[in-house]
C-alpha cells in the first residue's frame, strides 16, 4: 500500500483502541450460538419437549397392558363369581392390572409436572416476542386445577393461545392464526370423552373403600364395558397428545429461533 505522494513503503497506523468498559449490546449473542441477538433471553424448549414426549410414548404401551390386564381381569372375576376358582386366585389374577394401575398413574403425575414446565417456559417466551396473550406463565400451574377441573378448559384454551403466538412468520395480529386441529382433537378425547365414564369412575372410587373380593369382582364384571372404553379412549388422548407435544415444541422453536 502507497500513500498519496507514492510512497510504496507506507503503512497506515494502526486504528485507536475501543473506548474503556464497552460492552455488548443487550441481548447480543456471539454468530453460531443458539437463539442469537434479540432472541438470546428466550427460554429453550427442545430439552423439555422431548422428554415430555418420551414420557408419554412410555405411557402408551403402559396404558394398552392395562386394557391386556383388565380383560384378564374380568374373565378372572367372572369365574370368581361363578364359584370356578377360588379367593386367591381371583386376586392373583387382578395384581397385573392393580400393578400396572400404580404405575400407570405415576407416570402420569410426572407428565403432567413436566407439562407444566414447558407451558410455563412457552408462556414466558410469548411475552418476551411481544405477543402476551390471555394466559400467563402462571397458568401452565394453575390453570389444570381451576373449575372445571375434569373438562380441562384452561389448559385447552392456553394451548390455543400458544399455537397460535408460535408462529414463525406471525404478524401483530397473531391472535387471528388457525389453531392446528390437534389441539382440538386432544382436548376433546382428554377433557370432554372421559365425562361419558365419570359415573362410573366416581362409584368405583367410593366403593374401594369397604368392598370385599365378590364385591370388587362383581364391580368388574358390571362395569367390564364403559371400563374398557374409557381406557381405549385414554389411549386415543395419549397419542393425541403425543403429536400435539411433538408439533407444538418444533413450531415454538422455530418461532424463538432455537436449534
Amino acid at each position: 500500500m502507497s500513500d498519496v505522494n507514492g510512497d510504496a513503503n507506507f503503512s497506515p497506523p494502526p486504528p485507536p483502541p475501543p473506548p474503556p468498559g464497552l460492552a455488548a449490546p443487550p441481548g447480543y449473542v456471539s454468530y453460531g450460538e443458539n437463539n442469537q441477538g434479540a432472541y438470546s433471553s428466550l427460554q429453550a424448549v427442545g430439552g423439555s419437549g422431548r422428554t415430555l414426549g418420551i414420557l408419554v410414548m412410555v405411557l402408551i404401551p403402559i396404558q394398552l397392558l392395562l386394557i391386556l390386564f383388565y380383560t384378564v381381569a374380568h374373565s378372572k372375576a367372572q369365574d370368581f363369581i361363578n364359584g370356578s376358582i377360588n379367593e386367591d386366585k381371583f386376586k392373583r389374577g387382578v395384581v397385573l392390572y392393580g400393578l400396572f394401575g400404580i404405575i400407570s398413574f405415576a407416570v402420569q403425575v410426572a407428565i403432567l409436572v413436566l407439562t407444566m414446565v414447558w407451558m410455563s417456559k412457552m408462556a414466558r417466551n410469548q411475552q418476551a416476542l411481544g405477543r402476551a396473550g390471555t394466559w400467563g406463565p402462571g397458568w401452565a400451574i394453575g390453570g389444570w386445577f381451576a373449575p372445571p377441573c375434569v373438562l380441562y378448559v384452561i389448559p385447552y384454551l392456553m394451548f390455543r393461545d400458544l399455537w397460535k403466538a408460535s408462529d414463525p412468520q406471525s404478524s401483530p395480529d397473531w391472535k387471528k392464526n388457525r389453531v392446528a386441529p390437534i389441539v382440538t382433537i386432544w382436548w376433546v378425547l382428554f377433557g370432554l370423552a372421559p365425562l361419558a365414564f365419570l359415573g362410573v369412575t366416581v362409584g368405583n372410587f367410593r366403593a374401594r373403600g369397604n368392598r370385599n373380593n365378590l364385591d370388587a369382582a362383581k364391580d368388574i364384571v358390571d362395569h367390564f364395558g364403559s371400563t374398557l372404553a374409557s381406557s381405549i379412549v385414554a389411549v386415543g388422548a395419549a397419542v393425541a397428545y403425543l403429536l400435539l407435544v411433538r408439533q407444538l415444541t418444533a413450531r415454538h422453536q422455530r418461532a424463538i429461533h432455537e436449534a
